[in-house]
């Protein structure tokens, strides 16, 4: 007989072998599509940077955690409101200046002061938000990240029906892309303009995999879940709805039922709760990541890796092939693996994340 590992071996190239030939001809590699070169890195956000962040870790946290705990100094920080106002002291001071590498303590304190609000207002975004925004004395904007934000309804509604310019960006954070956040995610594309590329995404989304996709429309699908929960969970109890990981796992199999018409193994539902239970490694920016070493990009990296795995498992393919082939030559994504990566994205993120928040 053969060593194990040798026949560990041949298995696992066997496996790879026939998962390439399954694949369409431009399907591509999504090892390849998470670990090409990163995008739009700022000084402030390099492995230098990094290096003197931990150096001077008991500076930067104490200086974080009374400006996290004292509104006025946050603003100080943030804005600057000393001899220096709105100059180098400040994290708007460093955006405006381009984020370079002389300025990076200016971010160091103000992620600590981040953090030191988040968890003082129960890890609540919202509570830090409006904490945020008294501290700025309950104006009409406030500054957050890197960007201003605004509160009223009117400001808020007026933006959203308005065509905007749009820059890889999350809560007005640069996004670490593309191994963190797709390059290209939907949310990404600024809607200017009849003939966007954003608005040809999403018409191509509800064609594909709403509106006439995997044989029927969604709204047929959405009818036949309780058939296919009822499956899954035949004694239902008011204290099942308690089990967490139950109801994630039901939200995953019916959020790709109706978009796919296929209903999730439960391994699979288990990796797709990923997309929820990661959900704090989003708001974090490319800095605070470095800091701890990528840990939590490498969490995402797998994760997307699988969700695309589970798409050619149940031999998905030539859906986001057919969409990317319906698409203007100028938007079509070379390989295809990369809109089935975006899309499957926002799936997770919105899609069953989102829910599973709610």
């Amino acid at each position: 007989p053969r060593p194990f590992g040798i026949n560990l071996f041949g298995r696992v190239v066997l496996r790879v072998v026939l998962s390439a030939m399954a694949n369409p001809a431009d399907w591509g590699s999504i090892k390849e599509v998470l670990n090409a070169p990163l995008v739009s890195v700022p000084w402030d956000a390099s492995w230098i940077s990094v290096f003197f962040m931990w150096l001077l870790l008991p500076f930067n946290l104490l200086q974080g955690i009374v400006a996290g705990l004292v509104g006025r100094l946050f603003v100080c920080i943030s804005i600057g409101l000393c001899c220096c106002s709105g100059g180098g002291c400040s994290s708007m001071g460093s955006v405006l200046a381009g984020r370079p590498l002389y300025l990076a303590f200016n971010w160091w304190r103000y992620i600590f002061a981040g953090l030191t609000a988040l968890l003082a207002n129960g890890k609540s975004r919202l509570s830090l938000f409006m904490w945020e925004w008294a501290a700025f004395g309950k104006e009409r904007y406030w500054w957050h990240g890197e960007g201003v934000w605004m509160w009223s309804y009117t400001d808020c509604d007026k933006v959203l029906k308005s065509e905007q310019s749009r820059k890889p960006a999350f809560g007005a954070i640069r996004a670490a892309i593309p191994d963190l956040f797709p390059t290209n995610l939907l949310i990404f594309l600024s809607n200017a303009g009849d003939n966007s590329e954003w608005g040809a995404i999403r018409k191509a989304v509800h064609h594909h995999f709403l509106d006439h996709g995997c044989g029927k429309s969604y709204q047929t699908r959405v009818k036949e879940l309780p058939t296919k929960i009822a499956a899954d969970w035949s004694s239902p109890k008011l204290k099942d709805l308690s089990d967490l990981t139950l109801v994630q796992k039901t939200v995953c199999k019916c959020v790709f039922y109706m978009c796919f018409g296929k209903w999730l193994e439960e391994a699979d539902a288990l990796i797709m709760i990923g997309w929820r239970t990661n959900a704090s490694m989003w708001i974090l920016p490319r800095l605070i990541h470095r800091f701890l070493f990528n840990i939590g990009i490498g969490k995402i990296k797998t994760l997307r890796e699988k969700t695309v795995g589970i798409v050619e498992k149940y031999e998905l393919q030539e859906a986001f092939v057919s969409m990317n082939g319906s698409l203007d030559a100028r938007w079509q994504r070379k390989p295809v693996v990369t809109l089935c990566d975006e899309i499957m994205f926002g799936i997770g993120f919105a899609g069953i994340g989102g829910t599973c928040a709610a």
